[in-house]
């Protein structure tokens, strides 16, 4: 990590994409190098994301929304191959990288420059170059920084490293993006069964669920989601998807532990 006093007063707000590799010898498109190195050794080594996509059949879907450079469709194709896999994207560079990425390594996915929410609609995104994957149409400062300063003491970051992270972390640019919902989603793609509906909105994962009609349901056997623990919102996520009749089991990753995100994975027969 570099020393903070060396950053420019001005950080550019369009740093230029990126290539990198991953452990198993794929190379992707990435917004940053070392973003996509530590989503990829999260994600791949979560027990929840390796559980959520074992035993899918061939007949189901698998729905990304949140996919950013598409890291997790990486691993859900890997693991259940002759599922079809949708993946959503609304930042405009996470997106060019995802689409690059699935057309590499996934010719048979679609990628879809949208974000998903209750209603079809407009919106802004908060979009971080920096930190491509914090990204969100949900700002929320004060949880913004929780989270940050406890991922920064849960990997004992020197002085030096914060100083840099909260730096970039707060370079942002406004996005218009266009919003849809799942239920428009599986209409269009003309899905019915749903294997595996994964969701990483930062903060945005209620929005998605109240954009499922009520007869779309029975079509979704497992959803992932990151949910962000604010007035209650776990309790909601989880007392909803029990009331569909799917059981939750709840988790943190470790950098995460006194935060507010949880990881959420919902299963039923």
């Amino acid at each position: 990590m570099p020393n903070p006093w060396d950053l420019p007063d001005e950080l550019p707000t369009d740093p230029p994409l990126t290539r990198c590799e991953l452990p198993d010898g794929r190379v992707v498109s990435a917004v940053q190098e070392a973003e996509a190195h530590t989503l990829w050794e999260e994600i791949s080594s979560a027990a929840p994301y390796r559980r959520a996509a074992e035993g899918l059949r061939p007949d189901e879907a698998v729905i990304d929304v949140g996919a950013h450079i598409g890291l997790a469709s990486l691993l859900f194709a890997q693991l259940a191959p002759d599922s079809r896999l949708i993946a959503f994207e609304p930042a405009p560079k996470a997106y060019t990288c995802l689409d690059e990425n699935l057309a590499r390594h996934l010719p048979g996915a679609t990628a879809s420059r949208q974000a998903l929410g209750a209603a079809p609609g407009k919106s802004e995104l908060i979009y971080r170059p920096y930190v491509a994957s914090a990204s969100t149409l949900y700002d929320n400062a004060e949880d913004d920084a929780r989270n940050l300063e406890v991922h920064l003491d849960n990997v004992d970051a020197n002085e030096q490293t914060r100083e840099v992270v909260r730096r970039t972390f707060n370079v942002t640019q406004r996005v218009p993006v266009e919003v849809t919902t799942l239920t428009a989603v599986m209409a269009e793609h003309g899905v019915d069964r749903v294997g595996l509906l994964k969701i990483d909105v930062e903060r945005g994962e209620l929005d998605v669920l109240d954009g499922i009609d009520p007869a779309r349901w029975p079509g979704i056997r497992r959803v992932l989601l990151e949910v962000h623990d604010i007035e209650g919102r776990l309790g909601q996520v989880v007392s909803r998807l029990a009331g569909l009749g799917f059981q939750a089991t709840i988790c943190q990753w470790g950098v995460y532990v006194g935060g507010s995100v949880h990881l959420v994975l919902a299963e039923r027969d």
